[in-house]
Order: C-alpha cells, then structure tokens, then sequence
C-alpha cells in the first residue's frame, strides 16, 4: 500500500515485542470481518519489529512512538510505560488521519462493521469508549479514581478501545491533561493510563455500546448467547494465552494456537495449554448460573440504554 492508498481512517496498536503476535492475531480477524475496509492498520512499538512476509499485504504501518514526558517515569507506571504511549498517538498522526480506532492488544474481534464504527457521531467529543464493567455490578457506580481525587462520580470508560477524533483530541489537550492528572492526583492513578484519561475527561466522552468493548466474558459467560458482541476484552489476568483453567471458553485459546502455529511458530510457547475438556462439574455451573439470576436485571436495564451499536451516547 503505497502513501496515496492509505485512508484517513487507521485501527492503531501499541505494543512491544511480547504482543507484537497479538496485535497481528487481531488485525488479522479484523480484515477479515471488513472485506471492504477503508481504513489502515498502525502499530506503534519502541521496538525493531519487522511485518511479517504474510502481513504485507495488509498495509501495516510500523510506526515509532513519541518519547514519553518525565512524568511518565513516576514509579506508578512502572512496567506500564507502552500503555501510555497511545496517548501520543493524535499529536503524531492528526495530520494523516481524521480518527483514530485504538484497541489493546488482549481483545478478540468477532464482529462488526468498523467502516460504520469510524463513521459514529461522537459529537464534540475527543473519545468515544464503553464504560467500565463495573457498571454491570454496581447500579451507582463511583469509580475509586474518582472518590481519591475527591471527584463526584461521573461516567468511567474502559480505555481499552477507543474511538479518537485526532483533531478534537489535540485541541482539548487530552494526552496533556492525562499526564496533568499523574501529577496531580498520584494517589488515585488505579489503573495507569485508564485512571489518568478518565481523571482528566471526568465522563466527558461519547459512551460507546457494550458490544465494542465486551468485558464480562469470564465473569458472565452466558449474556453473550442472547446478546451479540463485536469486540471482547480479556480484562485482568484471566486472558486465553496465560489461563487454562476454563474460565473462558476454549475457542480463544484454540484460535490464539492455530494462528501462532501457523504463521508465527517462535510464539507458541507463549500460548498457555487448553483447559481440561471435561465438562463443567455441577457446582460450578450452579455459581454460573446464580451470577447470572443475581445480575440478570441490571445487565438488561444497562443493555437497554444502547439498542444501536451503531449510534453512541452523547
């Protein structure tokens, strides 16, 4: 793909080599589900990474991120510094792209026409993300960010992928405002740069649709045989190349497996063994089944607020 083929629009990555074979596993499902794609592929790595031959042909840009600021070096976001390199991200690329489509390395792509996702009013907004999971468990919310700034609770996004207006994001200073909040509140930064975003938008952001961001699939298995979802997170620890203990379903694990094996051998020992193929014992099938009785009313009235995946909430 030559510069005068590249798009305005571009689905963006940071990651170091450890991920580097995710990030080409989800750009990979992702070209697959748009056959009609108008938009590029940008990976940003500190790294000296190479595309691989099978991955020429979809155009990946390799990208070297901006240096972090001092701040950056705060022993809050130790280990956590390429994380905060999408912060950077507008300020590198406005002037080639109009949006931004950010996603975390950790998430699977099942679905979804991301031609319409990069067309979705976000209003004056810099962002547009799904809230957290949390929303699913607690109906009033108040982020523990929020309550050690000494903030009233407002809307709190996962900021594993997100919706970037590159303009509205450099105008409104967001990637300054982030590092503002590191200064300012180190004390409330929870989660590195998902705590710093939501400190310095304090819910001002377009509320994307659940299914963009899907953060229950361990935790609530069974929502998605009724509800469809087009992008999964496997939030925390519990993801399907490190867990084999049958948390999430084992077609993760057997799609992260095959990839490897067949396009990127030296990662497979990365991959984590398939679970135990016996089926689910009564009793941890009842606790599966109570979570889901128990948070069944909430996860509809939460559902209900976005019946468009298509349109967000501004």
């Amino acid at each position: 793909m030559t510069p005068s083929q590249r798009h305005d629009c571009a689905v963006a990555f940071c990651c170091d080599r450890k991920f580097f074979h995710l990030a080409l596993f989800m750009i990979r499902q992702i070209d697959f589900h748009n056959p009609d794609r108008r938009f590029d592929f940008v990976i940003s790595t500190e790294d000296d990474l190479q595309v691989p031959d099978w991955a020429i042909s979809l155009g990946i840009v390799l990208q070297r991120p901006a240096a972090l600021p001092e701040v950056a070096n705060h022993p809050k976001m130790k280990g956590k510094q390429t994380c905060l390199h999408r912060l950077s991200l507008s300020r590198q690329l406005q002037g080639r792209y109009r949006r931004i489509l950010y996603i975390d390395s950790d998430m699977f792509v099942e679905g979804g026409d991301f031609n319409r996702l990069f067309g979705m009013d976000i209003g004056s907004h810099a962002l547009g993300m799904a809230l957290d999971l949390r929303y699913f468990m607690v109906a009033e919310f108040h982020a523990p960010e929020f309550r050690l700034a000494g903030l009233p609770a407002k809307p709190y996004a996962n900021t594993g992928l997100q919706l970037i207006d590159t303009r509205a994001f450099c105008d409104q200073e967001i990637e300054q405002r982030s590092y503002d909040a590191l200064k300012t509140y180190p004390h409330a930064i929870e989660l590195s740069d998902q705590s710093m975003t939501n400190i310095a938008l304090q819910g001002k952001f377009a509320q994307l649709a659940p299914c963009w961001n899907w953060q229950l699939s361990a935790r609530l298995p069974l929502v998605t045989l009724r509800y469809p979802v087009f992008v999964r997170h496997f939030i925390a620890a519990t993801k399907p190349d490190r867990d084999s203990s049958g948390k999430l379903d084992p077609r993760f694990n057997l799609a992260y497996r095959e990839f490897v094996t067949r396009f990127m051998p030296d990662y497979l020992p990365t991959i984590c063994p398939p679970c135990d193929p016996a089926p689910v014992s009564f009793k941890d099938l009842s606790k599966m089944v109570l979570k889901h009785v128990g948070a069944s009313r909430l996860i509809g009235d939460f559902l209900a607020r976005y019946p468009d995946p298509y349109r967000a909430k501004i």
